[in-house]
């Protein structure tokens, strides 16, 4: 299992190597020890939907998943699916030196 929170302290890390500008959704699937990344969403569109949906298809089953998006300049967004439940949180970039 993964928290929002180890998958946020992840993400960050990502962050601050390689910066917020591009951040592209991404999702992990634990018990796979599968990461992957989504390219290709359209600007202005609704990025918490598509990621969820990209991300849940992406599930086997009801298999645990999360995902990051931004959604700000500032800040991005973990949601976890695991076993019907859903948990999010939003974490600020400019805490992280970004």
């Amino acid at each position: 299992m993964f928290t929002v929170e180890e998958f946020a302290n992840m993400t960050m890390k990502i962050i601050a190597n390689d910066g917020f500008d591009g951040y592209l959704p991404t999702a992990i699937y634990p018990a796979r020890r599968n990461l992957v990344v989504l390219e290709g969403v359209p600007e202005n569109s609704d990025i918490e939907h598509i990621a969820f949906k990209w991300a849940s298809n992406g599930a086997i089953d009801d298999e645990e998943f999360l995902v990051a998006f931004k959604i700000s300049s500032s800040s991005f967004k973990v949601i976890r699916q695991y076993e019907g439940v859903k948990e999010d949180g939003v974490f600020d970039v400019s805490n992280n030196n970004t």
